[in-house]
């Protein structure tokens, strides 16, 4: 027999054999539940998870008015230089080798000199029914005024006794390290009280303390003339400026507003009322651009480059249109940052939002109408000066914006704020994890928990619940009917909602806010119906700019009952940049509002924008 033969025809007789052996062990067992999707492909939570939130109290954070010289703020395990760009929360620790000025939301305003350690304890916080702020003095020197409609209990702990302001006044307080204190009272009352005694100082009188056990006997007249150089420089920085923005903002923000004055010119919308444009910026500038990222606690925290910034970035939203350029709308409640964040493998982004509550978008270079995001490899989010870092790739940016052609319809970005730990954000490579919007929900309801046990500030939101039989609006193919990105009409204490509905003639649902306030706001768009549009178009569904516009409703202006603050309140000298830098002229002359008259409409800003009068 041929030996080739006899071992072809053994293999074929065994290899089904074999095979039949085999297959059981190669064949996995059939799944009890289908695997868990990857995290590009998780849905998104619900659209009311995602509008429901609409920031803080705007009184709970504390603006740099002044800084010179180095100054290091430390926030839980997070220690690095003050800028003016950073928010001042409860519990931040300032140290100062140089003296600066922090503008609280009621008007008060509190400088500290060289060699000084102060904690802010309490920023309004409700004590048994009375609000307080509460800083507590290590060593240095502060000088204290207070603002003209403050209704809070201000108080300054030192360790040798607690100072308290009766009366709308200014005093300063030095407290040494071997617990010698001096207190001067330059107008109003000031209570002092330690373990053995209490006293009340009045205006023209200081008082010496060296312990908690000493008397409060040691009070004399002092000539509030004779100061020294600290003094004299916070007679400056605590005097109060009132310009253009002081009746243009929501009254929560006038005293966070005078920068803008200096920095840009305020223009009238027909869709948005009074928004501010700023002065002197490149042509491929935009918000959230020239600054940095910082992971605080109450999430991801834009502090910038620009003097102007602080009111811009954490209250109201922005808007871009072919004719005005970029915009600020004034909104009250405070944010880490107005942004849409977005993340794809090896990228993040962020976008500024926009009065609709979606991304602005921008009609310039890579961006070609889409929505303006800032996109970063994930690795440099931490960079000092982000804008260095900034993508301009149109793939990279276009990739932000959601899968094209997928069923999914539903925003692809979140809009509450980034909760980032420091860890994370110390090593980028561990910050995806943030970016899980399962994560980031959590994370955020143990900030809400945390804030509200410690310190009783709250989030707060919208209520979301349609009412019965509510119509609803496309976005990007369907969702619910948005509402604007603030009911300015409701008080922080009394959240009402607004009502959507569909008009009779059956055209696009309108919002409307069925309620009569007692008085007309100033200004502001919590009595402008919102206009009728699509809520997350895509950029390829909408051209540059063909929002449809509100005929503008001239109404009467409120009274603003001004009170007298103890230092005098003059408009800031300081010249106001004329150009930008490729040398066009970006400032035009104040315009007189005429009641019961349309504005004219701004120009390109290739021409300068023109604004009425106002009167």
């Amino acid at each position: 027999m041929n030996p080739i033969f006899t071992h072809s025809r053994l293999a074929v007789v065994l290899l089904p054999a074999v095979l039949l052996m085999a297959a059981p062990q190669a064949m996995p067992p059939p799944p009890t539940q289908p695997p868990p999707p990857p995290p590009s492909q998780v849905p998104p939570p619900t659209q009311a998870e995602n509008d429901t939130y609409q920031g803080e109290a705007p009184e709970r954070y504390a603006m740099v008015r002044a800084l010179e010289g180095e100054v290091h703020i430390r926030k839980g395990d997070l220690d690095e230089l003050l800028s003016r760009g950073t928010p001042i929360a409860e519990g931040d620790v300032v140290e100062s080798r140089g003296r600066g000025v922090l503008q609280l939301g009621d008007g008060t305003r509190v400088a500290f000199g060289g060699a000084t350690r102060f904690t802010v304890a309490a920023l309004f916080t409700d004590r048994k029914g009375e609000k307080q702020v509460l800083l507590r003095l290590d060593y240095g020197r502060l000088r204290v005024l207070l603002g003209g409609q403050s209704d809070a209990r201000f108080r300054v702990d030192t360790q040798s006794g607690s100072a308290t302001c009766l009366d709308k006044g200014s005093f300063s307080l030095e407290a040494e390290r071997d617990k010698l204190v001096r207190l001067k009272v330059l107008s109003g009352r000031v209570a002092f009280a330690n373990d053995r005694d209490e006293a009340r100082i009045n205006a023209g009188e200081r008082l010496t303390v060296y312990s908690l056990q000493d008397g409060l006997d040691r009070v004399r007249g002092f000539n509030t003339y004779n100061g020294d150089d600290f003094d004299r420089w916070s007679d400056r920085a605590l005097v109060v400026p009132r310009g253009e923005s002081w009746d243009r903002v929501p009254p929560e923000l006038r005293y966070y507003a005078d920068e803008l004055d200096n920095h840009g010119r305020w223009v009238h919308s027909d869709e948005f009322g009074w928004v501010w444009q700023p002065n002197g910026v490149a042509e491929d500038w935009r918000p959230y651009y020239d600054g940095r990222w910082a992971p605080y606690t109450g999430g991801m925290t834009w502090v910038s480059n620009e003097p102007w910034a602080y009111v811009a970035y954490h209250h109201g939203r922005w808007n871009w249109g072919a004719e005005l350029g970029w915009c600020w709308i004034p909104g009250v409640y405070y944010s880490p940052a107005w942004v849409a964040w977005n993340n794809t493998p090896g990228y993040c982004g962020w976008a500024p939002l926009g009065y609709y509550n979606t991304p602005c978008t921008w009609g310039y270079g890579a961006w070609r109408g889409g929505y303006a995001w800032n996109v970063v490899s994930i690795n440099f989010i931490n960079a000092p000066n982000i804008r260095t870092r900034v993508y301009v790739d149109v793939h990279v940016i276009g990739a932000f914006n959601g899968p094209a052609g997928g069923r999914d319809l539903r925003a692809p970005w979140q809009r509450s704020p980034l909760m980032v730990s420091s860890a994370e954000f110390r090593n980028p490579s561990q910050i995806q994890t943030a970016f899980r919007r399962d994560v980031n929900r959590e994370r955020m309801v143990a900030y809400e928990r945390q804030a509200q046990a410690a310190t009783g500030r709250s989030i707060l939101r919208h209520d979301m619940t349609p009412p019965p039989g509510a119509g609803s609006r496309p976005q990007g193919g369907g969702g619910p009917a948005r509402l604007p990105f603030e009911d300015r009409g409701r008080s922080l204490s009394n959240e009402r909602a607004v009502t959507p509905r569909v008009n009779p003639a059956g055209n696009s649902p309108r919002l409307e806010d069925h309620r009569v306030d007692p008085a007309p706001r100033d200004r502001g768009l919590e009595s402008r119906p919102a206009p009728s549009r699509p809520v997350d178009p895509s950029p390829r569904e909408r051209s540059l700019d063909l929002r449809p516009r509100v005929d503008r409703e001239e109404r009467p202006r409120a009274t603003d009952e001004r009170r007298v603050d103890p230092a005098p309140r003059d408009r800031s000298t300081e010249p106001r940049p004329r150009g930008d830098r490729e040398g066009r002229n970006l400032e035009s002359p104040k315009a007189e509002q005429k009641p019961h008259q349309d504005s004219k409409k701004a120009e390109s800003p290739k021409e300068h924008p023109k604004e009425e009068k106002h009167q």
